[in-house]
């Protein structure tokens, strides 16, 4: 197929592309499939295909293709802004449990299971990992640390607020 795109920044662009499946992932759906242009897979939010066409040519998907695994990866190691790396202190099926695919990579670590995040908002990645049933020590950056801490003082003087009102 031919697609028409319009980038996040507004970049229009035009491309072959053979789609191997469709996903949904945090409220929108992508077309996951082989980029000729980018000469790999790729993804593409469908609010933003401006025009499709059909080629034709011929294509096999690769057996086995899992698009929501192929875009919740695309979508954890996307560049951010901040680079994180999290030691949980459980398992690989727990973390997995507990932390959605999206938010990082997963990797068995010594003492348990590293996650490494790409997140534009340190705020957000603390109020993300509070909320986490396991235990964690934050590796990389100390921002993080200290955006944990303020949010941590956030949570006290809440239930202060609510003990003496």
């Amino acid at each position: 197929m031919r697609l028409g795109y319009r980038s996040a920044a507004g970049e229009l662009s035009e491309r072959r592309f053979d789609p191997y499946g469709l996903a949904l992932r945090g409220g929108g759906w992508y077309v996951i499939g082989w980029c000729h242009l980018r000469d790999g897979v790729r993804s593409f939010r469908l609010d933003r295909v401006t025009a499709v066409s059909e080629l034709t040519e011929r294509f096999e998907r690769p057996e086995g293709f899992d698009a929501l695994r192929h875009l919740s990866l695309s979508l954890a190691t996307l560049p951010r802004r901040h680079s994180a790396e999290v030691l949980l202190e459980t398992d690989l099926p727990t973390a997995r449990r507990y932390v959605f695919e999206s938010l990082g990579t997963f990797e068995p670590s010594p003492g348990g299971v590293l996650l490494r995040i790409q997140a534009d908002d340190l705020a957000w990645l603390a109020r993300e990992l509070s909320r986490l049933p396991v235990r964690f020590r934050i590796r990389r950056p100390r921002a993080l640390r200290q955006a944990l801490r303020r949010h941590a003082e956030t949570l006290l003087a809440c239930t202060s607020a609510a003990l003496d009102g």
